[in-house]
């Protein structure tokens, strides 16, 4: 939701003043929540402005505003990639918007280990919402990777557990995002041969799989 107070000569102005901001039609404005701030008040005999008048409006952005916004900053963004990309299909949840996207060069999206994906996704949730003031993260995926990856790192996971358990020595795996590392520990937790631990900093976090009874 966007919320911004724009001062005007009257009510009706500055509903104007907040419309052409905002980019869309007064009777848009009159639809969503407008609060008013201050009537204002006219000069003296009528003439003039002593005091404006000030209005408050909230402005849901709607899931169409988010397409568009995000297709130009993509574009601009995989045009200096020199990487052609198109939105194929968008959609949301109460917290989140996911957009699919399509190319013939889905690996150099995707990047290492999905690393430029998700560089891709933070800039673009960092310039999105700061323009349209949405508070929903956006979700950036291309030909169901991020569903591979999580099977991928589901059966990773198992796959270490059991080397943990017959060796009696711990594992630890590359550095990975946050929902990454939390995946690992949600797929292990009902493990009760095995227990998990998030280790170092920021980015270079790593998950350490270790047996049961081994102190650590």
């Amino acid at each position: 939701m966007k919320v911004i107070e724009i001062e005007g000569k009257s009510i009706e102005d500055a509903k104007r003043k907040a419309a052409k901001k905002l980019g869309i039609p007064v009777s848009q404005i009159d639809k969503d929540k407008v609060e008013i701030l201050d009537e204002g008040k006219s000069g003296i005999f009528g003439f003039g402005v002593s005091r404006p008048a000030v209005v408050r409006v909230s402005y849901d952005v709607n899931i169409a505003d988010i397409r568009d916004d995000t297709r130009k900053v993509l574009d601009e963004i995989l045009k200096k990639m020199q990487i052609n990309t198109i939105i194929a299909d968008i959609h949301e949840s109460e917290t989140k918007v996911y957009i699919e996207l399509e190319s013939e060069n889905s690996g150099l999206v995707i990047g290492k280990k999905g690393k430029t994906l998700e560089a891709l996704q933070f800039l673009v949730n960092l310039i999105i919402n700061k323009k349209t003031g949405g508070s929903k993260k956006i979700i950036l995926d291309i030909e169901s990777y991020r569903a591979k990856r999580e099977r991928s790192l589901k059966n990773l996971s198992r796959d270490i557990a059991r080397q943990v358990i017959k060796t009696g020595r711990p594992w630890t795996l590359d550095p990975m995002n946050p929902f990454e590392r939390r995946l690992i520990h949600l797929t292990l937790q009902g493990d009760d041969r095995v227990t998990t631990k998030s280790e170092g900093y920021g980015n270079f976090r790593q998950v350490t799989v270790f047996p049961k009874n081994r102190r650590r």
